[in-house]
C-alpha cells in the first residue's frame, strides 16, 4: 500500500516541477529569461526606417523605434502581460513640435508597470526594466526631448 503513495507523490511532484517551469518561461515578467531574451532579439533586428509603424514586417525587415516597441508589446501581451503602453517622447517648443539635438522629432518606446523598455538597435539607447525618471533624464541630456505622451495621451506632460 505504500509503494503506490510514492509513485503517485513522484508523479506528482514531476508534473508539479514541469508545469511550474513551464508557468514561468510562458507568461511575460521582466526577470524571465524568455522576456529579456525576445526584448534582445528585437535589439539585434537591422535599424531601419519606414513610414509610420509596419510591425508586420518587423522580422523579414527590421524596423524603426515604433515597429520595435510595437513588436515588444504585442509579445508581452501574448504572454499575458497588463498595463503594456506605447509612450513616445518629443522636444515641443512654443507649442510646436521640432528636430532634436540628433535630428529627431520623435521617439517611440514601451512602458509596462511603470518601468521602461527601449528595444534599440543601438546598445547605448537600450533600457530594459528601469525606472521612467532615469528614462527621461537620459533622454533629455541626449536628444532634448522634453515632452512625454502615453497611448491614448492627446496632452503631453513635460519633463
Amino acid at each position: 500500500m505504500r509503494k503506490p503513495v510514492w509513485i503517485l507523490i513522484i508523479i506528482t511532484g514531476a508534473i508539479s516541477l514541469y508545469c511550474g517551469f513551464y508557468v514561468s518561461t510562458a507568461t511575460a515578467f521582466p526577470e524571465n529569461p524568455a522576456t529579456h531574451t525576445y526584448f534582445d532579439k528585437i535589439c539585434e533586428m537591422p535599424f531601419v526606417m519606414t513610414p509610420g509603424p509596419h510591425p508586420e514586417t518587423f522580422w523579414q525587415k527590421g524596423g524603426d523605434c515604433d515597429d520595435r516597441a510595437r513588436v515588444f508589446k504585442a509579445y508581452l501581451e501574448s504572454k499575458g502581460a497588463t498595463g503594456v503602453q506605447l509612450c513616445w517622447m518629443c522636444r515641443i517648443e512654443n507649442g510646436t513640435m521640432v528636430t532634436t539635438r540628433t535630428g529627431d522629432y520623435s521617439h517611440e518606446f514601451v512602458v509596462w508597470n511603470n518601468r521602461v523598455y527601449n528595444p534599440s538597435h543601438n546598445k547605448s539607447r537600450q533600457f530594459y526594466n528601469v525606472p521612467i525618471s532615469e528614462y527621461q533624464t537620459f533622454a533629455s541630456k541626449t536628444h532634448g526631448f522634453n515632452t512625454w505622451y502615453f497611448e491614448n495621451q492627446t496632452v503631453g506632460t513635460s519633463f
